[in-house]
């Protein structure tokens, strides 16, 4: 079952980041910076690994109802 994208919600999240990168910039920091220390103490691709295994449990949790 495909879920229908909202063009509302989708373009006020579009001017939002337009309007304010320095926000994004701010709340994507944390992520990036977590992702720099895995890569300086593992390696890069179990870095990625993690990454994508958390980005990936965000969006299912996000976008599930």
């Amino acid at each position: 079952m495909a879920k229908e994208i909202n063009r509302a919600r989708t373009d006020a999240v579009k001017q939002t980041v337009a309007a304010h990168p320095g926000m994004v910039a701010f709340a994507l920091a944390p992520a990036v910076v977590v992702f720099g220390v895995l890569w300086l103490v593992t390696n890069f691709w179990l870095a990625l690994l993690v990454g994508l295994v958390v980005g990936g449990g965000a969006a299912w949790t996000l976008l599930r109802r």
